[in-house]
């Protein structure tokens, strides 16, 4: 018997915040429904298990009747995270291409802003509004030996039961020839280019703003760092001013960090969908290796003055440490500075995986 593949999607800081009961109930799921099917699950939940990015996608590609469920655990930060947006965006278009988007189960976790408007602001939030979500809000306070609990689990694990018997019928099958059939009609290569030109000056002004509140965050530590170095700052009441100042001068760069992490989130995703095409496409057409090989070199030097970038927040971040023991109203600015660094650095982790995808790809490059 051929094994079914559960995906999980989920932010693992979320399970640890829960003491772990988000992973429990990915457990206790996989369990109901193989008693009720008699089927294994080969469940996928941990990123360090199998690569992500385009493995997991050939995965699903590949073989999609052998995969049961793809559930994303929606929090706030879920859709603060590149990696699950990703996951998410792209779960959704196979699962809609190929008419089977009952597998695709999001549990609605915790509350979510603007997940209840009519128009959200946010795109992917506007996406799982066309799923039919499970409402996991107050049952993830209950015990997992609780009737509620278990009845819950049960119910689930059925409608995915369900959703698989569905997804075996003609219906999804035609699906899959038709999106093979249109496979021939992609865009060439120049459309590709021209559809990421397209999305990526925003992420290019993004990055850049989050390099300038940088720059302004390192001339308020430097002049913080400054006064704390003169002789009269040795008392500890004038270096409590220094450091009152030092948390009103961050306030405005350290909130917008915060928010342009989250700018960058949303557009390296839309940025991330044309970037894989491209070079998924590159070993198909040598006749365009130059232009290949230019785009190549390009994304390079992207990641490489992200990584940049990333390092200086990091250095600002680890020297404010120390200031949050002095006075809590640093602690504020510091927090917002760190969560846009999260934010930026598993947006990196996204972009490092251009660079493994391009180096394994076929196309080879002469650099220099």
């Amino acid at each position: 018997m051929t094994d079914s593949q559960g995906f999980w999607s989920y932010v693992h800081s979320d399970d640890d915040a829960d003491t772990g009961r988000i992973v429990h109930l990915a457990h206790d799921i996989v369990a109901q429904y193989e008693m009720l099917t008699n089927e294994h699950i080969e469940l996928f939940l941990d990123r360090d298990g199998i690569a992500w990015g385009n493995d997991w996608e050939d995965r699903i590609e590949g073989s999609l009747a052998t995969v049961a469920f793809f559930i994303p655990v929606l929090t706030p930060r879920y859709f603060a995270s590149p990696v699950c947006r990703n996951e998410l965006n792209t779960f959704a278009r196979r699962a809609t291409d190929l008419g089977v988007q009952e597998l695709l189960l999001p549990i609605l976790y915790m509350e979510i802003p603007g997940l209840e408007d009519e128009t959200p602001t946010d795109e992917l939030v506007a996406l799982v509004r066309r799923f039919q979500w499970v409402d996991w809000r107050s049952l993830r306070f209950d015990d997992r030996s609780s009737p509620e609990y278990r009845k819950a689990v049960a119910a689930l694990a059925a409608r995915l039961v369900q959703a698989n018997r569905a997804a075996e019928t003609e219906s999804a099958t035609d699906a899959v020839i038709l999106r093979a059939e249109q496979s021939d009609e992609e865009d060439g290569v120049l459309e590709l280019m021209a559809t990421f030109e397209e999305a990526v000056p925003k992420l290019t002004e993004t990055t850049n703003a989050i390099g300038e509140a940088i720059v302004e965050v390192n001339d308020v530590f430097t002049s913080a760092n400054a006064e704390l170095s003169q002789p009269s700052s040795n008392g500890f009441a004038k270096r409590l001013l220094v450091v009152r100042k030092l948390s009103l001068d961050l306030a405005a760069p350290a909130s917008r960090i915060s928010e342009l992490g989250d700018d960058f989130a949303q557009q390296l995703h839309d940025v991330d969908l044309g970037i894989r095409a491209i070079i998924a496409r590159a070993p198909d057409e040598p006749e365009s290796r130059a232009e290949f090989c230019a785009f190549f070199q390009s994304i390079r030097g992207m990641v490489a003055a992200a990584e940049e970038g990333m390092g200086a927040l990091q250095s600002m971040v680890d020297a404010a440490a120390p200031l949050e023991k002095l006075s809590r109203e640093i602690r504020p600015p510091v927090r917002d500075m760190r969560r846009g660094l999260t934010l930026m650095i598993e947006g990196l982790d996204v972009m490092q995986a251009w660079i493994v995808s391009i180096d394994s790809s076929e196309v080879v490059c002469i650099e220099g």
